[in-house]
């Protein structure tokens, strides 16, 4: 049987919105609790806490940087501008499949999973791995 957005509402938030809130900020966690579900108080702790994160993506990213030889560089400058761009594609995908209000939480959460875990990515190499 299909999944149509209401019924497979539950399986977006799961599948969606665990990754970004796996290993939160203690803060990110008390302002989605205190949404209380609402889309725009969401969106905005989802926001507070992209902002945060991508600042260590960004430090992450200038201390890989600096571990690295020449060559291994360039070879991460490609591949991070590379997966800006699938990132970026990626959650515009997850924030049209229903075409309801859930879509820019899916699309935000996305964004933010994704940015946390590249940010881990990038600390572990800047850790020589």
């Amino acid at each position: 049987m299909p999944c149509r957005p209401l019924r497979c509402l539950p399986l977006l938030l799961a599948g969606v919105l665990a990754p970004a809130l796996a290993d939160d900020a203690p803060a990110y966690t008390r302002c989605m609790d205190a949404a209380g579900g609402v889309t725009s108080s969401m969106l905005d702790c989802i926001a507070a806490e992209l902002g945060a994160q991508d600042v260590r993506l960004n430090r992450s990213y200038r201390a890989a940087m600096g571990t690295l030889g020449a060559d291994q560089q360039t070879r991460l400058r490609d591949a991070q501008r590379l997966w800006i761009q699938y990132r970026d594609a990626n959650c515009t995908l997850l924030g049209s499949l229903t075409g309801g209000s859930i879509d820019r939480i899916n699309g935000a959460a996305c964004l933010l999973g994704m940015t946390r875990e590249r940010a881990d990515e990038l600390a572990r190499i800047g850790e020589g791995w």
